[in-house]
């Protein structure tokens, strides 16, 4: 009984698997430099083309709808999509280009359906981190010295006391027996 279900579910996994559309299939994504650019007739841009790190050139067809998530040299994003603002996205990528700004494309069926730049160099997101590893590494620090100096201060009054017991003298050898022997002192 078991066993047959643990097949349904398989079966039903496998049939959930192969009934996903084929653009989910199809799309492609696709990371490089921006190294040419075409307009149309209208002036408008409508093509584009990446190198990625193997050398292989890609050509792209902007679509209306095509989004884009572009930073500029200062970091700030623009996110808009094609129609909206056409001369826009043109002069964003061209500043891209300009930059060699690592872009990633995904594109299905010859169109690139979103193209944003590289989001994992963001150098405000990774100075917060330094930061706070900085802040809780001076904590840490200034935590230990405060427990070090506290263990100091009790080892030098245990070492006062016992400086203040072998100086004083010792009360036992004034009463003790005469005839007893004492022990070597070295």
């Amino acid at each position: 009984m078991k066993r047959a279900a643990a097949l349904a579910i398989i079966a039903g996994a496998f049939l959930i698997a192969s009934a996903l559309p084929l653009s989910a299939q199809t799309d492609d994504l696709i990371s490089g430099v921006i190294v040419g650019r075409e307009e149309n007739d209208d002036g408008e841009l409508a093509y584009l083309s990446i190198v990625d790190e193997t050398g292989a050139e890609h050509r792209f067809e902007l679509a209306p709808n095509t989004e884009y998530g572009l930073e500029n040299q200062a970091g700030d994003r623009w996110v808009a999509i094609h129609s909206d603002d056409p001369a826009e996205a043109d002069k964003r990528i061209q500043e891209s280009q300009r930059r060699f700004a690592p872009v990633t494309v995904r594109v299905e069926n010859g169109e690139a359906r979103t193209i944003v730049t590289r989001e994992s160099g963001r150098l405000e997101t990774n100075l917060g981190y330094l930061f706070a590893v900085f802040a809780v590494s001076w904590a840490a620090f200034f935590a230990y010295i405060f427990l070090m100096s506290g263990r100091q201060r009790d080892l030098e009054r245990q070492i006062a006391q016992l400086k203040k017991i072998v100086q004083q003298p010792n009360m036992e050898e004034d009463t003790q027996d005469p005839d007893r022997p004492t022990a070597p002192t070295a």
